[in-house]
């Protein structure tokens, strides 16, 4: 019996290569998401905390000195927190990108991989035939000495 080859097993492994590496680069996307999500997170629990000790110290008479300070850093917080959210979309667009490349490619595997299915399906079809040829020789062939002697 001959060996089942798929003549398109190179494309097929270039193609799951290919998605390996893309669900790769979407792990790498959603890490750095979660990253900017954490330190937006962070800027927003910094900036809460910052309103809160400004308007605790302003019920207790702060000097002009000290709301100053906590003006320009609530301002500096303000303006982080708009970076990263910039970041987050940028890179929530990327994903979605990615997304859609990714879907692409398993689409494209998955084609191929139903073409192999139904190829290798062909292919014991094939084989079955001719183990029931040779079985049907064999048995005439064993009946032809039989009736020989």
């Amino acid at each position: 019996m001959k060996k089942f080859q798929f003549q398109l097993g190179k494309l097929l492994s270039y193609k799951d290569q290919n998605l390996e590496n893309e669900m790769m680069i979407m792990g790498s996307l959603t890490r750095q998401l979660s990253e900017e999500m954490d330190k937006m997170l962070d800027l927003e629990d910094q900036r809460d905390k910052c309103q809160a000790n400004y308007e605790k110290d302003m019920a207790a008479s702060i000097t002009p000195t000290a709301c100053q300070v906590y003006i320009h850093y609530m301002s500096f917080l303000k303006e982080q927190i708009a970076i990263v959210e910039k970041r987050i979309d940028v890179i929530t667009a990327k994903i979605d990108l990615q997304i859609e490349v990714v879907k692409n490619l398993k689409l494209e595997t998955r084609s191929l991989e139903i073409v192999k299915e139904n190829q290798f399906d062909e292919y014991k079809k094939e084989m079955l035939k001719e183990s029931e040829k040779e079985i049907e020789e064999f048995i005439s062939n064993s009946n032809l000495i039989k009736n020989q002697r």
